[in-house]
Order: structure tokens, then C-alpha cells, then sequence
């Protein structure tokens, strides 16, 4: 009888016990860029823009904030939504996300006057989300 209890255990452990379990996590539920829009102005004011010309120092958003997960958390850029005359496909030839949620667009590109609207996706190992509409560049 001690035997059979000791085999049930043995399996139980077995199928239960060994199972993988998911590391880590991912919440992206508050996640938000504050501002979340950038004006980018393709005619640059030799005053306003001096240090901007200075440095070639391209558009850049601020960091996303409010995700939280297991690092390294990874972005990528899944839609860009073009109004008011701006071009979605050439807009996305020239903008590129890298750490933090960063998105930067050069200070000097062919990107037609438009509102940009872009949705970015967040992801580490496991899990993923889609952060819809997440910022605003806006090229005058």
C-alpha cells in the first residue's frame, strides 16, 4: 500500500511538478507619453532652432512611461496613422524607436507636412502588448 502512494506521489510530482513556469511580466495598462505629441517644423527658425542646426540634432519623443515588466522590455513601431495630408509609408521610412520608447525622426527628411498618430508595441520575453495611438508628431 505504501507503494502505490509513493508511485501516485511520485507521478503527481512528475506531471505536475515539472511543468515550466512563464517568467516574468509585462503591464502596459497606464503606459503613456508625457506630452504624448511633438510639433516638427521642416522649415527650421535660424533662432528658435540654433542649437537644433547646430548639432543636426534630430526630433525626439520623450520616454514612455508607465510600463512596467522584466527588462529588457523591447519597442517597436506597429502603426502610423497619416491625417491632414501626411504620408504614412514615407513617415515610416524615416522614423525608428529604440530604448525607454524613444522614437526620433532626422532633423532632416522628406516627411510631408501631416499629423502623424503612432501605435507602438512593448515587449520582453513572454509577453507583448500594443500601446495604441501612443504619440502625436505633428510636421509643419
Amino acid at each position: 500500500m505504501k507503494k502505490i502512494g509513493l508511485l501516485f506521489l511520485t507521478i503527481l510530482f512528475i506531471g505536475f511538478g515539472c511543468q515550466k513556469t512563464k517568467i516574468g511580466y509585462l503591464v502596459t495598462k497606464n503606459a503613456e507619453y508625457i506630452p504624448n505629441s511633438i510639433v516638427v517644423r521642416k522649415n527650421l527658425d535660424p533662432e528658435q532652432d540654433a542649437k537644433r542646426i547646430m548639432n543636426k540634432a534630430p526630433w525626439i519623443s520623450p520616454k514612455i512611461q508607465g510600463v512596467l515588466g522584466t527588462n529588457p522590455i523591447n519597442y517597436e513601431i506597429v502603426d502610423i496613422v497619416a491625417s491632414a495630408g501626411g504620408d504614412a509609408a514615407i513617415f515610416k521610412k524615416y522614423l525608428t524607436i529604440r530604448g525607454a520608447g524613444l522614437m526620433e525622426l532626422p532633423l532632416y527628411s522628406k516627411v510631408p507636412s501631416g499629423k502623424y498618430l503612432i501605435s507602438i508595441k512593448a515587449y520582453n520575453e513572454g509577453y507583448e502588448a500594443i500601446i495604441k495611438d501612443a504619440f502625436t508628431f505633428i510636421v509643419e
